[in-house]
């Protein structure tokens, strides 16, 4: 992944800014012990104080010990003294926020801050006046699981802090006034909860904000990321829908090679599972079928799933074959769609399935390849296009359980230069049906040039 040269040669800065002391180590302890431990640049700013002085104090201490049983130094820890249970997004506020960072020299790469999915006024008066005070940055919010209201709450990043447990429930106890308050269980149990779909231990979940102009600084959001599925899809979705347009079914005559015609549908199903299972927003999966006329608008206006085979997607061969840069395509003889096979145009190379015949004497497949794309929507660049286009539906199959297990997007995740700053890449997944087990050809790894 391509990053800004002025980001390479220096470590990031990172600043994390709650209403009260305790909120940061709430909803981000774990979060801040990791990058501590791992050489960022973390500040801590807590915006308003109490009305009691003596309490004031007390809790000012209070922050400072939990900040340091994090690895954070008392001096890079901000206190603003706005006041408790008043806060507002005004002018004022966010002048005064820039100032003492002004004054401390703290410009950060990247803003933790509250939720907006959150009943207590103060929080949501924080996250509105960060939002002001910074441009150009990308905005991960916390959880502050008190007030939390977990229906409205759409995390895309999640550390895994497992590692990091027992130190941050030693910060929380140095918050000794507010001993009563916080509820260590309740907090285990929101981050477990989004845990567990996801296959970690035990993750601290973030929503992601990106204003305008903080694309270049998306890397370093990502290399936070614990979680392949999101790495994957949020660079290439955001919050826009996916359109799906899958193939129809191509029946071909006296041939038979030993499935039914629905195994791209069920790659396709899989998808809908694991985004109903992970996404933790509104359901982004949109499908239409490659022969429905509001497809080709989709195609023009959308980020884009291509399934099938140029024998039984139209789009791809009327559309993706026909792309700029790309080197591998899949290919079938007419009239009978007969000797499938993908075509690698740098080689002239042809890739077939492999097959074996049954006591019938039908053929089998064992063994098929699919072209997993992931790039810029050449129609609109704006856009993300997929493409999961084997040989057979196994190959297709293939592809989308590459885009939606774990292990296999580890394996896709260092091969994009998200967010797409090339045009993007095409690799070969293989499939191994009789023993269930998908592959990258890591090889194959083409990157797509105009």
């Amino acid at each position: 992944m391509n990053k800004p040269e002025k980001d390479q040669a220096s470590v990031p800065v990172v600043l994390f800014v709650g209403a009260h002391p305790d909120d940061i180590e709430i909803g981000a302890g774990g979060t801040i012990a990791k990058l501590a431990g791992s050489g960022w640049d973390v500040w801590y700013c807590v915006l308003t104080s109490e009305y009691d002085i003596a309490v004031a104090q007390q809790r000012k201490g209070e922050a400072q010990n939990a900040a340091l049983a994090l690895g954070i130094k008392p001096e890079r820890v901000i206190l603003l003294d706005l006041p408790d249970a008043h806060l507002e997004a005004t002018g004022d506020t966010v002048a005064q926020l820039r100032g003492v960072l002004e004054n401390h020299k703290v410009s950060p790469d990247i803003v933790f801050t509250h939720t907006l999915a959150d009943s207590h006024n103060d929080h949501r008066a924080v996250h509105n006046i960060v939002l002001s005070t910074f441009r150009k940055k990308p905005i991960l919010s916390f959880a502050v699981v008190n007030s939390l209201i977990q229906s409205e709450f759409r995390p895309k990043v999640f550390v895994e802090v497992g590692q990091y447990k027992n130190v941050k429930q030693e910060s929380l106890m140095r918050h000794v006034s507010q001993s009563t308050r916080i509820d260590e269980k309740a907090i285990e149990n929101i981050n477990k909860a989004f845990s567990t779909d996801l296959g970690l231990d035990e993750t601290e979940p973030f929503e992601v904000i990106l204003q305008e102009g903080a694309e270049d600084l998306l890397y370093l959001v990502l290399s936070l990321n614990d979680c392949p599925f999101h790495n994957f899809w949020y660079p290439l979705l955001r919050e826009q829908p996916l359109v799906v347009i899958h193939s129809v079914p191509v029946y071909r005559k006296n041939i038979h090679y030993g499935w039914t015609a629905n195994k791209e549908q069920e790659g396709i199903e899989l998808l809908y599972e694991t985004f109903a299972k992970m996404w933790h927003d509104r359901h982004p999966v949109i499908s239409k079928s490659s022969v429905n006329p509001s497809a080709e608008g989709y195609l023009q206006t959308s980020n884009i799933l291509l399934c099938g085979s140029s024998a039984s997607n139209q789009f791809i061969i009327n559309h993706f074959n026909n792309f700029n840069g790309i080197r591998y395509r899949t290919e079938h003889s007419m009239p009978d769609y007969t000797n499938l096979a993908i075509k690698d145009l740098a080689s002239s190379k042809r890739i077939a399935a492999h097959y074996e015949k049954d006591d019938s004497g039908n053929y089998i497949v064992t063994k098929d390849f699919g072209i997993l794309t992931v790039m810029r929507n050449p129609i609109h660049e704006t856009k993300s296009l997929i493409g999961c286009m084997g040989i057979h539906g196994f190959g297709t199959f293939g592809c989308l359980r590459a885009i939606c297990e774990r292990g296999p997007l580890k394996e896709l995740l260092p091969f994009i230069d998200f967010p797409l700053r090339s045009i993007g890449i095409q690799v070969l997944v293989e499939y191994d049906i009789r023993n269930d087990v998908i592959e990258i050809d890591g090889k194959s790894l083409h990157m797509i040039s105009p």
